[in-house]
C-alpha cells in the first residue's frame, strides 16, 4: 500500500481558502510535473482533507472487457487533476485501426496530460480477420472495439468519419475513385469543429512514400480539412469555425530528416510504473484481429514529428508540440469575472502550475473550481464566439465532475435484471450509490433517461437483496426501477448499420453523431449529490452484470432485441445448372429472445415457379434462449435460368412477421454487438463442374472453401493434428491449405514435409493464399519470394496457359469467369519465382509492371503444386460464379492421381 501513497496529496491545517490556493509548504510530498522523474517525500503533515483509503478503493467498472488499469484509484486521480491544469488538445489522424501512433498518444495523454484524439477515417472494415469469420462491417465492429480498448490503455479517446474500408489500394487516385472527398472531408472537420484541438497530427504525408492509397488519402485530406474547419463558408451544419495552432506530420514516413521535434516515449513513469511505450504496446496488443501483439520493450524509445504550419511563434528548437500555443486552465477565465464579482483571470495563474494539480486530491477545491466555472457560463462574459468558448468551458465542468466522483470515493451501479429485452417487455433496474460516510457527501435522489415512449416506474427497494449472502451488497443507497419498452421500438445494434451502406460510405440515421464510435448508452441513471453544499448530477449507464465461472465479473450494455430471431443455416447455396430439377435442404433456425415464450410459424417465401416443402410450419412455447428449427427441402424447376436468387425466411408471431436474423460478435476482449440482416439464402444457378475427387482441408485462419467444396458435391475432410502427423494422406485426391495457415496453424507448418512427400508421391496440393512466415519458413516446393498484390478487384486477367487443365478441366474458363469478382483480384502473390513453376495468370494494377506471381504451378516428383494467391476468400462467400469454376478445376487436378 506505501507505494500507492505516492498518488495521494495530503494538507496540513484547517482548509479555509480554495485548495489551489494553499502554500506548498503544506504539503505531506510533491508528485513531479515530470512524472518520469523520483519522488520527493521531504515533507510532513498533521491532517488529510481526503480519505487515503476513499482514494484506493475506487475501482473504475467498465463494460468493457479491458479495464482503464492506469486510470483508477490515486493514480488515476492524479493524471485527472494534471488534466484539469491545462487545456491541451490534439487531433491526431490516420487511415484505419492500427495505423496510430500508439507511444505519441500515450506520451501525449500521460506525460503531457493533454486530451488526445485518433480520428481513423475507416473502422478496418477491408482487413483480414484472424480471430474469426467476421468481413467487411462485422470486421469494422470488432475492430472500433479494439480502438476503443487500446484507448483505454493508451489514455487517448477515438473518433472516425464514415468512410468504409473498400480493401487495399495503392494509389491516391483509386482512394479518390471509391470516396467521396468533399464527404470526407466534412467529416474531419466536424470532428475538429467538436473536438477543437490547438495542434492537429496527420500521420501520413499524402504522398506514395505512404505506401497504402488510403493511407495516402489520410495525409492529403487531413490539412485541407484544418483548412476547412477555419472556414465559415465550409461544411455547413457541423459547428462553429475552429482555428488549428500548429499541423504536424509524422516523422517515419521522413526517416532520413530530422524531425523538428523528437519526444523520448521510453521515459519511464512513477506514477503508473511503466514507460509510454510500454503502455502502448500493451494497448496495441488488442488489435487482435489484425494479429498487433507485441513485446512492451523498455528503455528509451523516439517519437517525431515535423512542423508543417503554426500560427503562433515557435521556438527554433521545441520540447513540446504544444510549445508557444496557450493550453493554460486560466485562458478560460475572462478578467473580470463578468458581472457577477468574484474571481478574475489573474487569481487564477495557479492553475497553470501543473505541479500543484498533480499534488491535489481536494474534493473542496474540485467542487471551488466547478462553481467558479458556473459562474464563468452564466457570466456569458467569454469571447465573441461565446457558443465556442461555453464548449470549452463545459467540457471541462465535465472533466471537473469525473475528478470529483473520483476523489469522493462515489461509485454507482445501474444495472438491469437481463442483457437483453423485446420491445414490449419490462425490465427490473436497480441502481446501487456507494459512497463513504462523510457529513459533506449526501445523497439527493435518482432518476432515468430513457427514449422517448419508454415507461419508467419508481418500485419500493428490497432492502436485504436477494440471493446467498455472499453475494449481496449494501449499497449507502439503493433505488429500483421498472422499464417498458415500446412495441416499436427499434432493435439495438451500431448506428452506423441502421442503414444500407451507400458505396463506400456509412449512411448515418438523423440525430448521431458520425464521428462517435458507437452511440450511447439506451438507459442512463442520473444519481444527484450534495457535495460540499453543491448539487452535482453524475451519470451511470445501465448495465447488465454476471459471473463467468472462469473470467470472473463481465458487464454487458443493454439491448433491445427482436422477440424471435430467424435464420437459414445456408447463407449461400451454388447450384450447377443441369437442365433438371435441383433440390436442396434448407433449415430455418428460429431463435427466441422473448421473456414469456411464444408461439409461431416459420415458412420460405420461394421466387414464382419455386417450390418449398415448409408453409407455416409451426412452433409453441419458444421459452427465452430457447431455439428450434424447421427443415425445409427447396426445389428449383429444370427451366431456371442462371442468376442470382433471394429464399427469405419468414416467421409469424404474436400478430407480427419477424424475418431478420440477429448476429452477435463476442470475443473476450471486446464488448458484445449485435446486428441484424435480412434472413435469406442467397441462390446462385451456375454452369458449374467438379471431378469427384476427395479432399483433405488444412484450415487457415478462416475462409469459406470448405463449404464451397461441399456444395460442389465433393467429400472433404479437416485434416487437424493427428491426421498431418501420422494419417494417411494417399487417400486424398487433393490437399487445400487454407489462407494465412503458415501463420496460425502449427501444425500445418511442423507437417509441411509430410505434405510435401505426398505430393511428390503423386498427390495434387493446392496452396491458398499466405504471408511473409510462407516464404521464411521455406515451405514452398521452390524458391519463392513475396508481396505481389493486385487490389483493383476489376484489373484486367490473361490467361497465360489457356490449354492447361486448371483453365479447361471439367469447366471452360475464360475472360468472362474473371467479372464481377469484389475488393481485390489477389494478395500475397510470388513476386519472383524459380524457373520449375509456371505462371497460369497474369494481372497488375493500373501503372505497375506485369504481375504473373498470382496463381503458379509446378510438377513436384509425381504430383502437382499450386499456389493460387488469388482471392478466393472473398469470392467464393460473394457467390462469384467464376471464381467457384476456376476453383472447381484446381481441386479437380487431383482427379489425375
Amino acid at each position: 500500500m506505501g507505494n500507492f501513497k505516492m498518488g495521494i496529496a495530503v494538507f496540513c491545517g484547517q482548509v479555509t481558502a480554495p485548495w489551489f490556493k494553499l502554500p506548498r509548504s503544506c504539503y505531506l510530498f510533491k508528485i513531479p510535473a515530470d512524472p518520469s522523474t523520483p519522488m520527493n517525500f521531504a515533507r510532513s503533515a498533521v491532517c488529510f482533507t481526503v480519505s487515503f483509503l476513499s482514494i484506493l478503493s475506487i475501482p473504475v467498472i467498465t463494460s468493457a472487457q479491458i479495464r482503464p488499469i492506469y486510470d483508477q484509484g490515486a493514480i488515476g486521480l492524479g493524471q485527472m487533476l494534471k488534466r484539469i491544469g491545462n487545456t491541451k488538445r490534439i487531433m491526431h489522424i490516420g487511415a484505419h485501426p492500427d495505423d496510430e501512433d500508439s507511444d505519441l498518444l500515450a506520451y501525449l495523454a500521460r506525460k503531457e496530460n493533454a486530451r488526445v484524439v485518433y480520428l481513423s477515417l475507416t473502422r478496418g472494415d477491408g482487413g483480414q480477420n484472424v480471430i474469426g469469420p467476421e468481413l467487411f462491417e462485422a470486421l469494422g465492429v470488432i475492430r472500433t472495439e479494439e480502438l476503443l480498448q487500446a484507448r483505454r490503455l493508451d489514455g487517448a479517446e477515438q473518433m472516425f468519419t464514415r468512410a468504409f474500408d473498400y480493401g487495399y489500394s495503392k494509389t491516391l487516385e483509386e482512394a479518390k475513385r471509391f470516396w467521396d472527398e468533399e464527404k470526407i472531408k466534412c467529416d474531419i472537420v466536424r470532428a475538429i469543429r467538436s473536438f477543437r484541438p490547438q495542434v492537429v497530427n496527420p500521420r501520413f504525408s499524402g504522398t506514395p512514400a505512404d505506401g497504402h492509397g488510403q493511407h495516402q488519402f489520410a495525409g492529403y485530406i487531413a490539412p485541407i480539412a484544418v483548412k476547412a474547419a477555419a472556414d465559415p463558408n465550409e461544411c455547413p451544419g457541423t459547428g462553429a469555425p475552429w482555428i488549428v495552432q500548429k499541423l504536424y506530420r509524422g516523422q517515419s514516413f521522413r526517416s532520413n530528416a530530422e524531425p523538428s521535434l523528437s519526444m523520448n516515449t521510453g521515459l519511464y513513469d512513477h506514477l503508473i510504473g511503466k514507460s509510454y511505450y510500454e503502455i502502448a504496446a500493451y494497448g496495441r496488443s488488442q488489435h487482435k484481429s489484425q494479429e498487433q501483439g507485441g513485446l512492451e520493450l523498455r528503455g528509451e524509445r523516439f517519437a517525431g514529428v515535423n512542423l508543417i504550419e503554426s500560427s503562433v511563434e515557435t521556438p527554433a528548437k521545441e520540447t513540446s508540440m504544444f510549445d508557444g500555443v496557450d493550453v493554460s486552465l486560466g485562458r478560460l477565465f475572462p478578467s473580470p469575472l463578468g458581472g457577477n464579482g468574484g474571481a478574475t483571470r489573474d487569481d487564477y495563474k495557479s492553475f497553470e502550475d501543473t505541479q500543484l494539480f498533480a499534488t491535489s486530491s481536494s474534493v473542496e477545491g474540485l467542487v471551488e473550481l466547478r462553481e467558479s466555472l458556473m459562474r464563468i457560463l452564466a457570466a456569458s462574459s467569454g469571447p465573441v464566439d461565446a457558443l465556442q468558448y461555453n464548449s470549452e468551458v463545459n467540457d471541462k465542468i465535465v472533466e471537473v465532475e469525473k475528478a470529483i466522483r473520483q476523489a469522493s470515493g462515489l461509485q454507482i451501479d445501474a444495472l438491469a435484471d437481463s442483457e437483453t429485452v423485446a420491445p414490449g417487455e419490462t425490465l427490473d433496474l436497480t441502481v446501487g450509490v456507494y459512497f463513504p460516510g462523510r457529513s459533506d457527501i449526501v445523497f439527493k435522489g435518482v432518476t432515468l433517461k430513457a427514449p422517448n415512449g419508454w415507461k419508467v416506474e419508481s418500485e419500493e427497494t428490497s432492502s436485504s437483496g436477494g440471493g446467498p449472502a455472499r453475494f449481496r451488497e449494501n449499497p449507502r443507497e439503493s433505488r429500483s426501477f421498472k422499464v417498458t419498452v415500446p412495441a416499436g421500438q427499434k432493435y439495438t445494434q451500431p448506428y452506423f448499420l441502421e442503414k444500407p451502406r451507400d458505396g463506400y460510405l456509412y449512411q448515418v440515421p438523423d440525430g448521431y453523431d458520425p464521428t462517435l464510435p458507437f452511440q450511447p448508452a439506451l438507459v442512463t441513471a442520473e444519481v444527484t449529490m450534495d457535495v460540499k453544499g453543491t448539487e452535482i448530477t453524475f451519470e451511470q449507464p445501465v448495465e447488465y452484470r454476471f459471473a463467468d465461472d472462469t473470467r470472473g465479473e463481465l458487464r454487458r450494455n443493454l439491448n433491445v432485441v427482436p422477440a424471435v430471431s430467424v435464420s437459414v443455416d445456408q447463407g449461400l447455396l451454388a447450384v450447377p445448372r443441369t437442365g433438371k430439377e435441383e433440390v436442396r435442404d434448407i433449415a430455418i433456425n428460429i431463435n427466441g429472445n422473448a421473456a414469456d415464450g411464444i408461439d409461431g410459424s416459420a415458412r420460405l417465401v420461394v421466387p414464382n415457379g419455386w417450390r418449398s416443402s415448409c408453409e407455416n410450419s409451426s412452433f409453441v412455447k419458444l421459452k427465452k434462449g430457447g431455439s428450434t428449427s424447421v427443415d425445409c427441402t427447396l426445389t428449383i424447376p429444370s427451366n431456371a435460368s442462371e442468376g442470382d436468387y433471394a429464399v427469405k425466411a419468414e416467421v409469424a408471431a404474436n400478430g407480427q412477421t419477424f424475418w431478420k436474423t440477429m448476429k452477435t460478435i463476442a470475443y473476450d476482449h471486446i464488448q458484445t454487438h449485435r446486428y441484424y440482416t435480412d434472413a435469406e439464402t442467397k441462390v446462385v444457378l451456375m454452369n458449374l463442374k467438379a471431378a469427384p475427387v476427395k479432399v483433405g482441408y488444412v484450415p487457415g485462419s478462416g475462409d469459406f472453401a470448405p463449404e464451397a467444396m461441399r456444395q460442389m458435391g465433393l467429400e472433404v475432410e479437416e485434416l487437424g493434428k493427428k491426421e498431418l502427423t501420422s494419417g494417411d494422406l494417399s487417400k486424398y485426391d487433393t490437399i487445400v491449405i487454407g489462407i494465412r495457415a503458415s501463420e496460425v496453424n502449427p501444425d500445418y507448418v511442423a507437417n509441411n514435409g509430410r505434405l510435401l512427400e505426398y505430393t511428390r508421391a503423386g498427390g495434387t496440393m493446392i496452396v491458398q493464399y499466405q504471408k511473409f512466415p510462407y516464404q521464411s519458413l521455406n515451405l514452398a516446393p521452390y524458391t519463392v519470394s513475396f508481396n505481389a498484390r493486385v487490389s483493383e478487384e476489376d484489373a484486367k486477367v490473361t490467361i497465360l496457359e489457356p490449354a492447361h487443365p486448371v483453365f479447361t478441366t471439367p469447366n471452360k474458363i475464360t475472360q468472362a469467369d474473371f467479372e464481377g469478382w469484389v475488393q481485390e483480384r489477389n494478395l500475397y502473390a510470388f513476386r519472383s519465382f524459380d524457373e520449375r513453376y509456371t505462371p497460369l495468370l497474369e494481372s497488375h494494377d493500373t501503372g505497375e509492371p506485369e504481375n504473373k506471381g498470382g496463381m503458379v504451378y509446378a510438377k513436384v516428383g509425381e504430383g502437382q503444386f499450386v499456389y493460387a494467391s488469388y482471392a478466393f476468400f472473398r469470392q467464393l462467400p460473394a457467390g462469384v460464379p467464376g471464381a467457384w469454376r476456376l476453383f472447381a478445376n484446381l481441386v479437380s487436378l487431383g482427379e489425375e492421381k
